[in-house]
């Protein structure tokens, strides 16, 4: 549940989304369709970091612990090539607000937005 602490460079783009600035890395089964790690909702870059980096993000709409948030994935602005830890079966969620968690705790994600 270890992150980049890229939260601090991005105020702009959690305000947007109305999230508490911190994410949540996820280590999923792996045994799991790689195409339900790809969210299907794309948001601009509104950083200067993510200016920097040339990247938007892919996000999905998610809920754990009964907190909604969002399943976020950096890509490439220009290929929309994915840049997170999709390929290693980890998500990068970020919630409305803060949860209490434990180390190594298992968690249940909700991925919204899919067709049946």
């Amino acid at each position: 549940m270890s992150g980049s602490n890229h939260a601090r460079l991005r105020p702009k783009f959690y305000e947007h989304l109305g999230l508490w600035r911190g994410t949540i890395n996820i280590q999923l089964a792996s045994d799991i369709d790689e195409s339900v790690l790809i969210p299907n909702q794309r948001v601009l870059g509104r950083d200067p970091f993510d200016f920097s980096e040339n990247q938007d993000f892919l996000i999905r709409l998610c809920r754990v612990k009964e907190t909604p948030g969002y399943q976020i994935l950096p890509i490439d602005k220009t290929t929309s090539v994915p840049r997170g830890l999709h390929r290693s079966k980890q998500i990068e969620i970020a919630l409305k607000e803060k949860i209490e968690l434990e180390l190594g705790e298992e968690l249940e994600v909700e991925l919204q937005g899919f067709e049946d």
